[in-house]
């Protein structure tokens, strides 16, 4: 069955993580790729919470009114997604980033600065009112750049599932979450197990 938007499982529990698991079976398997058109990373920014309300009708806007733009955000995205997925896959086997992807980050996210409000309270981030499809990218990088220096970075893992490797934030009380879904990876996992077991006696 080919996988879509829709049909989507949203198990990475922070928004820069479901982008990173737009493909499927990053570890072994047949990598398929959900986002194949500008219109399938808008209909993610929707349900993935990565754009809502009035930046989302916005945006909306941009990609009907720009598709040349629509469309480099889209590979912008794509790109965006492969340095996240390996920005913190790495660090979840207490690796080093590789600087090229870290930079490509950094490089995004600076972009998302102009977003920046003054308020008579203090700072706010706005994004409410930008049509520009890129927008939607530098948002995503300034999350991502949020999210390695969030206190919760040594709770973001990789699922060890046979053809997952998605990656989720443990938000789990003891912190000892191992999968992404304990209802799939985690049941196939001691299926395979109990399977190779008969094998072997």
């Amino acid at each position: 069955m080919t996988r879509t938007i829709a049909s989507l499982n949203l198990r990475g529990g922070h928004p820069v993580l479901d982008l990173a698991n737009t493909i499927a079976a990053r570890r072994g398997g047949e990598e398929e790729d959900v986002l194949r058109a500008p219109a399938d990373l808008l209909a993610w920014a929707g349900r993935a919470g990565a754009a809502e309300g009035g930046s989302l009708v916005a945006l909306r806007q941009g990609f009907a009114e720009r598709p040349a733009a629509a469309r480099a955000a889209l590979l912008a995205a794509r790109d965006l997604r492969e340095a996240v997925f390996r920005i913190f896959s790495t660090l979840g086997r207490g690796a080093e980033p590789a600087a090229i992807d870290l930079a490509l980050v950094e490089g995004l996210a600076n972009r998302a600065q102009r977003r920046l409000r003054r308020l008579p309270t203090g700072f706010a981030w706005d994004w409410s009112a930008d049509p520009d499809p890129m927008a939607l990218v530098h948002r995503l990088a300034h999350q991502a750049a949020e999210l390695l220096i969030d206190p919760r970075l040594p709770r973001v893992r990789e699922c060890p599932g046979h053809h997952c490797g998605w990656l989720f934030l443990d938000t789990s009380r003891g912190g000892q979450r191992r999968w992404c879904a304990e209802a799939d990876c985690g049941v196939l996992d001691r299926v395979r197990r109990l399977r190779a077991r008969r094998s072997a006696g």
